[in-house]
């Protein structure tokens, strides 16, 4: 899944300039704007309250950088709208995508302590706003709330659960397979021929699915057998049901099977 080749020292310089450089627009957040993320749907009222103190809302644009790896943990990061790249860099400047975070998802880790560095790097994909919370604060209120804890222990064995299903799939389904999941968890319920906008462009989608950008153009060239056009993010679907045949089960089972990935 490497999307991008730098120099280490290169990639880090630049990302340190995209931290640095410019002000973003940001407004504060409430306990309201906090709740709409699920990792809080079900925390009290006296720590949600706690944890919005100094809580922000910036506004990205593609490409801002929200942290880099080895950097240190300053805030603990939430997508509130649009999608979010999660990136690793080995030493030798390859980059690897680790996954895309999208509305309510939390970006990165939840820290445990203090003097913890982010293992990846935080980019936006496109416009995209983020809610930040203090890491001390939050790592303090770990501590000191059961419902926080519980929650984050919760979107911690959700998280295992995801990784579990993506190492399934790269090991077990071909490429078509692993495009019709993602066109599957794409489609509108309830629609048997839908349409609707790929969410990002294709070396990306390349990249989520662990293959070369020529071998994602063989695999929705196939899939044109099967009732799926496309034209440059725009994707026509003629049969969902069909679709589903291609996952190599049931279309609800398939549905989950890519959500929980």
């Amino acid at each position: 899944m490497t999307i991008e080749t730098y120099p280490a020292a290169q990639r880090h310089d630049a990302v340190r300039r995209k931290v640095r450089g410019g002000s973003r627009a940001s407004l504060p957040a409430g306990p309201d704007e906090l709740r709409k993320a699920p990792l809080f749907a079900d925390i009290d009222e006296a720590t949600l309250s706690r944890l919005s103190a100094d809580a922000r809302i910036e506004s990205l644009q593609d490409g801002d950088t929200l942290f880099y790896q080895g950097a240190g943990v300053t805030d603990v990061s939430f997508v509130v709208s649009g999608y979010v790249k999660l990136m690793r860099m080995a030493p030798s400047g390859a980059q690897t995508l680790i996954g895309i975070r999208s509305d309510g998802e939390m970006i990165g880790e939840a820290p445990a302590g203090r003097d913890e560095i982010h293992a990846v790097s935080a980019e936006a994909v496109g416009a995209a706003k983020a809610l930040k919370l203090p890491a001390p604060r939050f790592a303090r209120q770990i501590k000191e709330s059961p419902s926080l804890c519980a929650a984050v222990l919760r979107d911690s064995k959700e998280r295992i659960a995801r990784l579990v299903g993506e190492i399934e799939s790269l090991k077990s389904q071909s490429a078509d397979q692993r495009l019709a999941h993602f066109l599957l968890a794409l489609c509108p319920p309830d629609e048997d021929r839908c349409r609707f906008r790929l969410p990002y462009d294709k070396r990306l989608i390349a990249a989520r699915l662990g293959v070369k950008q020529e071998t994602l153009s063989r695999a929705f060239a196939k899939l044109r057998a099967h009732g799926v056009r496309t034209e440059t993010r725009n994707v026509h679907v003629e049969s969902v049901a069909h679709l589903a045949e291609q996952c190599g089960r049931s279309g609800a089972r398939a549905r989950l099977a890519f959500q929980a990935s």
